[in-house]
């Protein structure tokens, strides 16, 4: 659907924001770390959505700008005294900016290659993470301290609580608004065929180059979210690991639905908390459990559990409809 976002949207976003002041008040630390975490991770899976799900790239330098977002937040407010409010949105375009100059090479491939290129970078990131030891710490890692956003100070998980669920909502309606778009149509269309596209007068690459940016700020922005709630970062959380883990987020939800990232990404990412609960030798096999549901989601599900319920819900609707067509139908004709 495209247009201007519903004003019904408007006000479900505006309620979410002030019943985010809630679970604070009710649930225990642990399930406001886990809500904290899950939050990070639907921008995170929003911004591969992005990229995937509407524009059709496949591209994995996801978690490298992720990483930009975490130690550029971190590094601007503890050693140049810069404010979270401020430190968020100079991560976030440095992770751009990054995005933007990968874009002009990568866009120039497709496919696999894409693939390869892109993940290639997001190793040599990891490796400048690890190595790069008077800036990021090395393989020791940098400890964050505690920021402030407008006087609170995010000392533990019921404070950073509501700051994360307010970046996660705006970005959610800056997505919804995107998406309905004439930018979102135009990925969309580059998505289904780019010949199509260029055939329209659409210019490819440089919509490429912009999705892929986009994609890159988003990360930055989950990057910074990061930092609101954990006091140490190390780049081994930056690997492959974590790219499978917001990959599958995307994939079996639904890459290009909103509704379907958000789905996938409370279901995986609820995955090691029930593992955690099972067995410890079940603990084990995590990776083994997102790589077997990615690939039964590819195999069975290509648009995801969203695109499943949504097939669903089209086909009740068309048998709803079908038999007042044959009651009209008669009716005419005993007329």
């Amino acid at each position: 659907m495209y247009g201007p976002v519903p004003r019904s949207q408007l006000v479900l976003f505006c309620l979410a924001l002030i019943a985010a002041f809630v679970p604070p008040l009710l649930l225990p630390i642990y399930f406001l770390f886990i809500g904290n975490l899950l939050m990070m991770y639907v921008v995170l899976a929003l911004g591969l959505g992005l990229l995937i799900g509407w524009s059709g790239q496949f591209a994995f330098a996801h978690i490298a700008f992720f990483g930009i977002g975490i130690y550029g937040t971190a590094l601007l407010h503890q050693r140049l005294g810069v404010p979270f409010i401020f430190g968020m949105p100079l991560a976030a375009a440095l992770a751009g900016l990054v995005g933007f100059l990968i874009a002009f090479p990568s866009t120039r491939l497709r496919t696999v290659y894409l693939a390869l290129a892109t993940f290639a970078f997001a190793e040599c990131a990891q490796w400048v993470f690890r190595s790069w030891t008077g800036v990021t710490g090395g393989a020791d890692g940098l400890r964050i301290s505690p920021t402030s956003v407008f006087g609170y100070v995010a000392s533990n998980d019921a404070v950073a609580f509501p700051m994360l669920a307010a970046i996660m909502l705006l970005v959610l309606f800056f997505t919804t608004y995107l998406t309905r778009s004439q930018l979102g149509r135009t990925l969309c269309t580059i998505r289904d065929s780019e010949h199509v596209a260029a055939a329209s007068g659409i210019d490819v690459k440089m919509t490429k180059i912009v999705a892929f940016t986009i994609s890159a700020v988003y990360a930055g922005i989950a990057g910074a979210m990061f930092t609101l709630f954990h006091s140490f970062v190390n780049a081994d959380i930056l690997g492959v690991n974590q790219l499978v883990t917001v990959l599958t987020m995307v994939v079996v939800g639904g890459s290009s639905s909103i509704p379907g990232i958000i789905l996938g990404t409370l279901l995986m990412g609820l995955v090691p908390e029930f593992l955690r609960a099972a067995p410890s030798d079940l603990l084990v096999w995590q990776e083994f459990f997102y790589g077997f549901i990615l690939l039964i989601s590819v195999m069975f599900m290509p648009n995801g559990i969203w695109g499943v319920i949504a097939g669903w819900r089209k086909g009740r609707a068309a048998h709803s409809v079908a038999p007042s067509r044959r009651i009209s139908g008669s009716a005419e004709a005993e007329q």
